[in-house]
């Protein structure tokens, strides 16, 4: 008879809860990202493509990529098109099942955005 005691619904109490914290971590995350540089905010989808592709999330990591495409300034028309055939063989090789041909590219190309740009 204690149980029929217990405030009711004490799940919904915690869900609440966890959706203001939720809430609060991601206006902060989405604060942080707009105070971010664009040579900051490349280097950070470098970094989610990586981790998407270690994680095994190809949706994520394709997302991440397509941003990365998107940035591309195609004033710069060499440069540029050159890190599209990069960013389009590292789609191409993790629809082919190959995640660690596509980490590899896109760890040399963060690797080479930090050398470049001294993050």
């Amino acid at each position: 008879m204690q149980a029929a005691q217990q405030q009711p619904f004490p799940t919904m109490e915690r869900s609440y809860v966890g959706v203001r914290v939720n809430s609060a971590l991601n206006s902060y995350r989405n604060e942080q990202l707009a105070n971010l540089s664009p040579v900051e905010v490349i280097h950070k989808l470098y970094g989610v493509a990586i981790q998407a592709i270690k994680k095994n999330d190809q949706q994520l990591a394709n997302r991440a990529i397509n941003e990365l495409i998107a940035g591309l300034n195609f004033e710069h028309q060499e440069i540029a098109l050159s890190l599209y055939r990069l960013y389009q063989y590292s789609k191409h090789c993790l629809r082919q099942g190959k995640p660690a041909d596509a980490m590899e590219v896109l760890e040399e190309l963060r690797s080479a955005w930090v050398e470049a740009f001294k993050l």
